[in-house]
């Protein structure tokens, strides 16, 4: 038998929500009109811890990031977390609104002031409504998600010790407000730095035997690395390898003995992450080896791939569709190369990511993108509703 929460639609849960929303409308305009970039989120942190404490809620920080993690026991129960970050981006803001940043050079332009408005507004709906659950709701409002991902900081402290699952919003422009865009399975990839450095030997360049080439060996490299992602992998295995940096050379007559090149590669699974480090490193070492130089391979571990569990993922689309109803759920077609930083929420614990419609605007991360906060109402509606359904699962401790 299906609670009252999971048989209304989202006009019923209007007149539940009302006083909530304005409350988190109020919140959205307040930490948009001040932002702050990745690693210097202490206004809006504090603010955050504040909002929590009136909350009723037990507030943890973490050493070498602005985390806060805010916690509401009810008994004995499973446990639910949401993950909001909180940082800003170094883009002038364009909008016109009233309530636009007054910080010269930076925006909330991701959306990530309404993310930390609807965390702290169903923080507070569930701490008014302990009658409907049992066990503990937490709030992760990660910073730097835009930079290094806070998320490494606080999961790497204990954040995620005894959840039984996590789940994250994001806004999304592209979708009238209150439209569930999501998938099962993977919806974003992981992502590693590629430093390369050719060695050759230098020499005047009207004796280039003389010498061994960087350039000519570079760009060997270059173009058997393109290659080889076509001839290694399926091609339903999504992969983007990118070398969108190249430095090498002193004067057009004198041939070069040292070429650097710097790109990005983004895969889904582990699998293909370790096969293609593994090919790359391999087939630049001995295409550089065949033509008399050196090369050597540098990887810098990014974020990880982000996958939705399959049964989270079932339960909280169902509680989307009975929601919002047939008209507002969009299936995504395929994951994206993209990286997200709620990959460290998720790396040992079942979670689910998905956005959600602000309405038609100009994309993420550019001057003039604008959140419809008619977003508020369907966004607090999934949150709470979410962590109720998880909370409440039949056989579940």
């Amino acid at each position: 038998m299906k609670d009252w929460w999971q048989e209304t639609e989202l006009r019923n849960w209007e007149p539940r929500l009302r006083d909530t929303v304005e409350y988190t409308r109020a919140i959205r305009r307040k930490v948009h009109a001040h932002p702050e970039l990745s690693g210097h989120e202490k206004v809006t942190s504090s603010m955050v811890e504040e909002e929590a404490r009136k909350s009723g809620a037990e507030v943890h920080r973490f050493e070498g990031c602005e985390g806060v993690m805010a916690e509401i026991r009810n008994g004995e129960g499973r446990c639910v977390a949401v993950r909001a970050d909180m940082d800003a981006l170094p883009i002038q803001e364009d909008t016109g609104l009233e309530f636009a940043s007054r910080c010269p050079g930076v925006m909330h332009a991701c959306g990530h002031d309404v993310h930390t408005s609807l965390a702290l507004g169903s923080m507070r709906w569930m701490s008014e409504h302990k009658d409907l659950w049992h066990g503990t709701v937490r709030y992760l409002f990660e910073p730097q998600e835009e930079t290094v991902g806070g998320g490494k900081f606080m999961a790497g402290q204990g954040c995620m010790e005894g959840v039984d699952c996590v789940f994250g919003q994001h806004v999304n422009p592209r979708y009238p407000a209150g439209t569930w865009f999501c998938k099962p399975g993977y919806v974003s990839g992981s992502s590693d730095e590629i430093h390369l450095v050719i060695r050759g030997k230098s020499c005047h360049g009207a004796y280039p035997e003389s010498g061994v080439d960087a350039i000519v060996i570079a760009a060997s490299v270059i173009t058997a690395l393109q290659t080889m992602v076509s001839r290694v992998l399926s091609p339903f295995d999504p992969c983007a390898l990118t070398l969108g940096k190249i430095e090498g050379g002193q004067a057009r007559n004198i041939v070069c003995g040292e070429v650097q090149i710097e790109g990005t590669l983004r895969t889904l699974t582990d699998a293909t992450r370790g096969t293609l480090k593994e090919k790359i490193r391999t087939l630049a070492e001995s295409i550089a080896m065949g033509m008399g130089g050196t090369a050597e391979v540098t990887f810098t571990p990014g974020y990880g791939a982000v996958r939705n569990d399959d049964h989270y993922y079932r339960l909280l689309e169902s509680v989307a569709r009975d929601i919002l109803g047939d008209a507002r759920m969009v299936e995504r077609a395929q994951p994206s190369l993209g990286v997200e930083s709620f990959c460290y929420f998720v790396e040992h614990t079942p979670g689910v990511y998905y956005d959600i419609g602000s309405g038609i605007s100009t994309a993420l991360h550019t001057p003039t993108f604008c959140v419809d906060e008619d977003v508020l109402l369907p966004g607090l509606a999934l949150q709470c509703a979410g962590m109720l359904a998880i909370l409440g699962e039949e056989g579940k401790a």
